[in-house]
């Protein structure tokens, strides 16, 4: 019965997800964009990259048009780098997390979006002619499913008042534009993970935990 709530619970999760996808059209970039350099697949890291499209579509690159105005901001460039560093560590402290407690759910939704995050907001400085440096911290020696998944509701909370900062002072409808698709997701993500806490999938592994647990794509990957 538990295994059914959970079930149910995440085909609405990836319902809400597909929603956007299919109701918005794409976003018009305007001239100097480039659909086949900019449309490439995240970075295949830990394995977890899916190519272009991602996990069941989810996971498309944000397209980015090849030159963009240098924002006059060097608040707003900041927080940019700021939020890169955030979504960096994210990718890491997932992909940690995933492989540790050997957990496909909601991980293997996530990571490659987060892949895909980390590389559009690096494509966003090479169109401003900007560097992207700056190192991430290193990633957190969680001790449970149970303090990851906790841990990682914090770090999706702690991006999105960063996202809506960025897209409200950003000085050009294009930037604007690709940082509200990241949002977004990120709000995704949230629900995700919260909705993992709520089951209590870690106890014991859980419906969550471990690969091919029981019939259907989600515990069958």
């Amino acid at each position: 019965m538990k295994r059914k709530i959970l079930f149910i619970g995440v085909v609405l999760v990836v319902l809400l997800m597909a929603l956007p996808a299919i109701s918005q059209s794409r976003y018009d970039y305007g001239p100097g964009y480039d659909d086949d350099y900019y449309s490439s697949g995240p970075r295949m890291g830990r394995g977890w990259g899916m190519g272009r499209g991602g996990m069941m579509g989810y996971g498309e690159s944000s397209y980015v048009p090849q030159k963009l105005p240098v924002p006059k901001s060097t608040e707003w460039i900041g927080k940019l780098r700021e939020i890169l560093a955030l979504e960096r560590l994210s990718l890491d402290q997932y992909a940690t997390d995933a492989e540790k407690y050997n957990t496909y759910m909601p991980y293997h939704m996530v990571i490659p979006q987060e892949q895909d995050h980390v590389m559009t907001i690096e494509r966003l400085f090479t169109a401003y002619g900007l560097s992207a440096d700056g190192k991430p911290p290193a990633a957190k020696d969680t001790k449970t499913l149970e303090e990851a998944y906790q841990l990682c509701v914090k770090m999706e909370r702690d991006l999105i008042p960063r996202y809506e900062w960025l897209i409200k002072n950003a000085e050009d409808r294009n930037t604007a534009g690709i940082l509200n698709n990241l949002l977004i997701q990120t709000r995704y993500h949230l629900a995700m993970f919260e909705h993992a806490l709520q089951v209590g999938g870690w106890h014991g592994g859980g419906p969550w935990g471990g690969r091919g647990r029981g019939p259907g794509m989600m515990w069958g990957w």
